[in-house]
């Protein structure tokens, strides 16, 4: 049996317009979970992935959230990697300092939080790429971002930023050991434990179920598809992905159904 691990926006989603799975990939993916696994792995939370299984009507038992930071099989969680207690009050007041100064949402192995928007009439930049729901945002700050503080689960927080700001944001983590914050999209920084990343949990399935690497498959298109596109043998990236991606991984690919050249479905 093969295991096949893929990212979803930009990957089985190759239209950056359109969240939508080509015809042709959901046939391959169909085809492919006769005989193998196939796992989503996304930097969302799992009742997204929930939602895409149930609505491509796909077969898949396995799935990766967070990035890499939780795992499942079906319901049930089987590998979680949260942010450490320790330094948990220094990062809360570097939240409280970025509050309505962009997006914040956080998240854990079972539930995603948005805690607030960016407070601007009209965005500070001319031009932005933040999408307009993120400056009409209900705020829940006060009702949950004590969770930073207290919820030893909680293994995501995610900023929703203008890109002019990331120099500035970056700055603030700066002397955290334990933590890695990364761009996940042209207006998301996401922050994480150290260890986290989707090959992490890749690392655990193959030790749990004993996989070798010849029948681990992967697939992305972003900065944070590059642990796992680097440490997999098998591992396709997306040509309209970064540049990242491209220089980590063994073959470069248009859709996903491509992967049917290299490797075989048996």
């Amino acid at each position: 049996m093969k295991w096949w691990i893929s990212d979803f926006d930009g990957t089985l989603t190759v239209n950056s317009k359109k969240e939508v799975i080509a015809e042709k990939d959901l046939n391959f993916i169909e085809r492919w979970t006769k005989e193998n696994n196939f796992i989503i792995a996304t930097g969302r939370d799992v009742s997204y992935i929930n939602y895409l299984i149930e609505h491509y009507n796909l077969k898949s038992e396995y799935k990766m959230a967070n990035n890499g930071a939780s795992l499942y099989k079906g319901n049930e969680l089987i590998f979680n990697q949260s942010i450490e207690m320790e330094g948990r009050k220094k990062l809360f007041e570097i939240v409280n300092m970025l509050y309505k100064f962009c997006g914040i949402k956080i998240a854990d192995y079972n539930n995603c939080i948005i805690l607030s928007g960016i407070e601007e009439e009209t965005p500070r930049y001319k031009e932005t790429i933040v999408h307009e729901k993120w400056f009409k945002m209900e705020d829940n700050f006060k009702e949950y971002a004590n969770e930073i503080l207290n919820n030893k689960d909680l293994n995501n927080i995610t900023f929703f930023a203008h890109p002019q700001d990331f120099e500035y944001i970056l700055s603030l983590f700066e002397g955290f050991k334990n933590l890695k914050i990364i761009q996940t999209s042209p207006y998301n920084l996401e922050v994480m434990h150290k260890d986290v990343s989707k090959y992490s949990g890749i690392k655990f399935l193959k030790e749990k179920y004993s996989i070798s690497d010849d029948n681990i498959i992967v697939s992305g298109d972003g900065d944070n598809d590059f642990e796992m596109l680097s440490g997999c043998i098998n591992s396709f990236a997306m040509k309209n992905g970064t540049m990242k991606a491209h220089m980590a991984a063994k073959h470069i690919i248009s859709n996903v159904f491509e992967i049917e050249n290299f490797i075989s479905i048996k």
